[in-house]
């Protein structure tokens, strides 16, 4: 069988690195899913090719629900010591894929044995897999599910039925579970105090990593923990977090600085992550049409010269951000306009330094007119969608979405 095709489609769908789980691994879900279609090698591969339905269908093959309760009990001594500690009416906790459920509830129940009331605790679950969902709502476990010993909070939570044993309601209501690719960024709104994404990292490919490391980056509260698997603290999560030293934890933690820094590392202007589009021909502003986008600080004659003799250096903004100063950063990216005129890299960078001063609407102003510039300006379109989606606009949120996938389609066909 020649797996490159299905490959790429499963990278395009999953971000899965093809030789994460093995050519068996994939042949035989591949041969599961072409037995039940009743289709030949490739008559399958049009079928997914057309039918996004089978795409799903074939995941449901590769995924393999591998968990149980509590499993490594540091990651939930520490998550309960730091959710005592903090002041926040609700502690909210996303679990990341959550396969068949038990991670999440192990989270709800962790919380409730540190002594949170069942109205302080928000916890979001999420997974690709229908299937593993299903089972996850339905809380009924087998034996198989509880290969480490429960602790004591925990052992009450559970009644003895036929299938097994059943989680009791307490903690079930205190967990929402969503249909949701990941990898895709599609999790429910807000921001969180923890996350954990455990044992999923390491069957990605590099770009879905450096994806997954920014959703991260902004789903996290200010001194939110990222708990990750043994094998998955890369050191690509250094560029966003601190990683915590304790023993048996594979934790990051997300802080101030960090956040700052990477709110300048995240778009390099001199060398950008994505290849900067030529601006459509339609969209080259005229002189007013310029005064009118930017609005330029009221300078008098002495102080324009200086303007016009002085040549700002985006490394002068990049300093001054790393040290914090992101006022006198956004004055000098300000003064860059001035002098320059609008371009859609030092607008985009503008609206990264007032979301790392904790100023969104300013932000969606400035990413809003680094896409008027430059309509596929990859970065704004996402940083714009996360912060629509923060605000509760979903319907503007999935349309900002579309347009990214769509850049970068083209990104990849160009």
């Amino acid at each position: 069988m020649n797996l490159e095709p299905f490959q790429k489609i499963l990278k395009r769908a999953m971000g899965l690195a093809p030789e994460s789980l093995g050519k068996s691994g994939v042949c035989h879900a591949l041969q599961v899913r072409m037995r039940a279609a009743g289709c030949s090698e490739l008559e399958y591969l049009r079928l997914l090719q057309t039918d996004e339905q089978e795409i799903s269908e074939l995941i449901e093959e590769i995924v393999v629900p591998e968990t149980w309760f509590f499993r490594d009990t540091k990651p939930f001594e520490l998550l309960s010591e730091t959710a005592v500690s903090c002041r926040r009416d609700v502690y909210k906790v996303l679990s990341a894929p959550c396969s068949t459920g038990e991670e999440p509830y192990s989270v709800a129940m962790a919380l409730m044995g540190a002594g949170l009331s069942t109205d302080r605790i928000k916890v979001d679950a999420v997974d690709i897999s229908k299937r593993a969902l299903s089972r996850a709502k339905d809380g009924i476990y087998t034996d198989n599910s509880f290969r480490s010993e429960l602790p004591v909070y925990a052992k009450n939570c559970f009644k003895k039925c036929e299938q097994g044993r059943k989680l009791v309601d307490r903690v079930k209501d205190v967990v929402s579970f969503y249909s949701g690719n990941i990898v895709e960024g599609e999790l429910p709104l807000g921001q969180y105090d923890a996350i954990f994404c455990r044992n999923l990292i390491i069957y990605l490919d590099e770009s879905s990593r450096e994806c997954l490391a920014e959703l991260f980056n902004e789903r996290l509260k200010k001194d939110g923990l990222l708990f990750v698997g043994h094998a998955e603290a890369l050191p690509l999560f250094n560029k966003y977090f601190t990683q915590v030293k304790r023993s048996g934890v594979f934790a990051f933690k997300k802080t101030e600085k960090k956040s700052v820094d990477r709110a300048v590392k995240s778009f390099n202007c001199i060398k950008p992550k994505y290849p900067a589009y030529p601006v459509r021909s339609d969209l080259v502003l005229s002189e007013q049409r310029k005064k009118r986008l930017i609005k330029k600080p009221l300078v008098d004659k002495d102080t324009s010269q200086q303007l016009e003799n002085m040549k700002f250096s985006l490394d002068e903004v990049r300093l001054l951000a790393d040290r914090g100063e992101t006022s006198k950063a956004l004055s000098l990216c300000q003064n860059i306009l001035v002098s320059d005129g609008p371009e859609a890299n030092v607008l985009h960078l503008c609206g990264l330094l007032y979301e790392a001063q904790g100023e969104p609407m300013q932000a969606e102003e400035y990413y809003g007119k680094a896409l008027y510039l430059n309509p596929q300006h990859l970065d704004s379109l996402v940083h714009l969608a996360l912060l629509v989606e923060t605000r509760g606009d979903e319907r503007k949120a999935v349309l900002l979405r579309n347009r990214v996938r769509r850049a970068e389609k083209q990104n990849e066909a160009g």
